[in-house]
């Protein structure tokens, strides 16, 4: 099982799905992390793929940090 590299949350635990897109390959859901970061996720016959993962944003990062 692959972690989020900004905050270490598992990646198989998306806190939100932010939108899921049908394509021809399978299914592209937006999900966001623990840390704010956003991740697109190609579900396909039961696999799922972190196709990219974007940073959190600057003030996310700071006040996670301060916890």
């Amino acid at each position: 099982m692959s972690h989020c590299p900004y905050c270490g949350w598992p990646d198989d635990q998306p806190v939100r799905d932010l939108s899921q897109h049908p394509t021809g390959e399978g299914v592209l859901v937006w999900t966001r992390c623990a840390c704010g970061s956003v991740q697109a996720r190609l579900l396909t016959a039961g696999t799922l793929r972190i196709m990219t993962r974007g940073k959190p944003a600057e003030q996310h990062a700071r006040a996670r940090a301060e916890c």
